[in-house]
């Protein structure tokens, strides 16, 4: 039952069921629009947008591939605001108080990955595949990793 439809339960429960004689009842009054609900986390949504995460990482796993090879990737890789955990993250912007900090902190990581992931490629991309190697073994991975242990840690409240 949502905000709205308890508050007009209770107020027809205070309600006499008829007015005594003489007695004025006040007219409903429209309650005010209530503020926009805040989204519940959602574990099959959260694990829908892992996931698609993890299909991000092997669609990037391509294009750094396709650096040693003539053949692009048919697909364009989106960046940290296009992919679709960055679209995701865009969506929960209002979230329960207890969850508002580690959406902040998903986020500021999320972007972080996208940054090491743009470096390696671009390392790649230059012939230095031995420094974007070194990257993608070190920060690259942890950040990745990262990402993934704060949205399982969403999923599993």
């Amino acid at each position: 039952m949502n905000l709205q439809k308890l508050l007009q339960y209770l107020r027809r429960r205070q309600r006499p069921a008829s007015p005594e004689p003489g007695e004025v009842l006040p007219h409903d009054t429209p309650s005010p629009t209530p503020a926009p609900a805040e989204r519940k986390l959602d574990r099959l949504e959260i694990q829908e947008v892992i996931i698609r995460h993890l299909e991000w990482c092997v669609l990037f796993n391509e294009h750094l591939g396709a650096d040693n090879t003539l053949q692009a990737p048919d697909r364009p890789l989106p960046g940290a605001k296009d992919s679709e955990l960055g679209r995701w993250i865009e969506r929960m912007r209002s979230q329960p108080p207890g969850e508002r900090a580690r959406f902040a902190e998903l986020e500021r990581e999320h972007l972080h990955f996208h940054q090491f992931a743009d470096q390696a490629l671009a390392l790649a991309r230059s012939g230095h595949m031995n420094l974007a190697s070194t990257l993608l073994n070190t920060d690259f991975e942890r950040s990745r990793a990262r990402v993934l242990d704060l949205l399982r840690s969403m999923r599993s409240r």
